[in-house]
């Protein structure tokens, strides 16, 4: 282990020397139009003395009754890097850590960018507080959200990103910010401080569609956003109801896919409990993979339900999932998942033993898992 952050930053060094190449030209570009900002002083700010390191990393080992195997894996990492360069423009360069299951380098363990982006911070604006610009390799508004509220991304992909419908990072300009300014501090201390808007948060933002591990394949851009309203923050705080959409076209060189995405979303969560209810319905994917032979997009239909409950006096708690897919084909195509599992918490990592059931055209995949999520 490293005496210090310095000492960490020696063994990386190359890949923040490659970072700050990438970022300048960006960083440049944006304060010439952000004229209202202080200009970075070299002389008072270094990338490296303001810069912050954190990672996370999902382990497993599981077995899967369908093809009779057991094995250990690495089901991602994340590594982040994050600077200030002055009060209100900031740095991400977050690498993606996962492992080939494809092509010539099946096997082997690849990194690639998740995150590459500026970040400005902007002024309040009437009853939206702590706005924010993104430019560059940045989130799409669903799955981080979504993906922070239930705290399960160890256990395996989100709805609509588990059925290819959407992705979490993109290239493209997001401007979110929370609505009425935050929720007290101890409802953030004891149950979420994530997207802690007093009346809910929002995200909206224009990509290019196919996501951050697809090239572009056309012209179309995806107009994304979410909606979040906490509707009684004084007597239901963890009540939420979110609304997100997608409009475009799928990621095809064809460009005559439709996607269209609707998702309506109600949760609530407390010290001891998270419930959460999605409705789905929609057109194509966002890869132009729920296509017919003609490139035209298939309507789409799908239900998520989650719930977790923790036990009384210990840091045990017990989960569940279930999905449901409806793809409106020549026949309708449904994949039903169904996933429960018991979670231990330590520092702020867990430990999960769960069951996944995938069920598609008559043909199951049972997979009986022990997984770790390592947050540093």
């Amino acid at each position: 282990m490293f005496d210090s952050q310095e000492n960490l930053f020696t063994l990386f060094w190359a890949n923040i020397s490659i970072m700050k190449k990438s970022l300048t030209l960006l960083v440049f570009g944006i304060l010439l139009t952000c004229s209202a900002y202080p200009q970075v002083s070299s002389g008072n700010l270094s990338l490296i003395e303001n810069a912050t390191i954190s990672g996370e990393w999902f382990l497993g080992f599981g077995y899967n009754d369908n093809e009779n195997i057991s094995t250990f894996n690495l089901k991602r990492g994340y590594f982040t890097i994050r600077t200030s360069l002055n009060d209100n423009l900031s740095v991400r360069y977050t690498q993606d850590i996962t492992t080939d299951t494809e092509g010539s380098d099946i096997g082997n363990v690849e990194m690639r960018l998740k995150y590459l982006l500026l970040r400005v911070d902007l002024k309040n604006i009437g009853f939206l507080k702590n706005s924010f610009l993104e430019f560059g390799l940045v989130h799409r508004p669903w799955l981080e959200y979504e993906q922070k509220l239930t705290g399960y991304r160890v256990q395996g992909k989100m709805f609509t990103e588990r059925y290819d419908l959407i992705s979490s990072a993109d290239f493209g300009i997001s401007f979110a910010g929370l609505i009425g300014g935050e929720i007290d501090q101890e409802y953030q201390e004891k149950v979420s401080s994530y997207f802690p808007g007093r009346y809910g948060s929002f995200c909206f933002g224009v990509y290019n569609g196919g996501g951050y591990h697809a090239l572009e394949k056309n012209n179309n851009k995806i107009i994304e956003g979410r909606i979040t309203i906490r509707p009684l923050p004084d007597f239901m705080p963890g009540f939420q109801m979110s609304y997100t959409f997608s409009y475009g076209k799928s990621n095809t060189a064809s460009n005559n896919a439709d996607y269209r995405l609707n998702i309506f979303h109600l949760a609530t969560e407390s010290h001891m409990h998270k419930l959460m209810l999605q409705y789905y319905i929609g057109l194509g994917g966002h890869n132009g993979d729920n296509t017919d032979p003609d490139g035209l997009s298939y309507s789409n239909e799908g239900y998520f339900g989650f719930a977790e409950i923790s036990i009384p006096g210990t840091k045990f708690s017990v989960f569940s999932r279930y999905d449901k897919l409806i793809s409106y084909q020549d026949n309708e195509m449904i994949q039903e998942t169904f996933i429960a599992g018991l979670t231990y918490r330590f520092l702020r990592n867990k430990v999960l033993l769960n069951y996944d059931q995938n069920e598609y055209l008559g043909n199951y995949t049972r997979i009986y898992e022990l997984a770790l999520e390592v947050n540093f």
